[in-house]
């Protein structure tokens, strides 16, 4: 099956993006050392990761743009871009 033409950008860039959820998992355990603000935080974080990919899918399939900056997470979170 042929992808077409920008559509790699989206799916590298969603991979990218699951992974960064992958890494942020840990923050929502119930007895991961952070208070409840920082948890709010992370919830946050977390949506706006998922948002990302469809707020930005014409820009990935239309405009062919390969890489957008992905949402910054809050200070406490340590979180490493994956490299694709």
């Amino acid at each position: 099956m042929s992808v077409p033409s920008n559509e790699h950008f989206l799916i590298r860039n969603r991979n990218m993006r699951n992974e960064l959820l992958n890494q942020t998992d840990k923050y929502l355990l119930y007895d991961y050392p952070i208070t409840e603000e920082q948890k709010e935080e992370v919830i946050i974080y977390r949506q706006s990761l998922r948002n990302f990919i469809n707020d930005n899918k014409d820009k990935y399939l239309k405009d062919g743009i390969n890489f957008i900056e992905f949402p910054k997470a809050p200070d406490f979170i340590k979180v490493d871009i994956p490299k694709y």
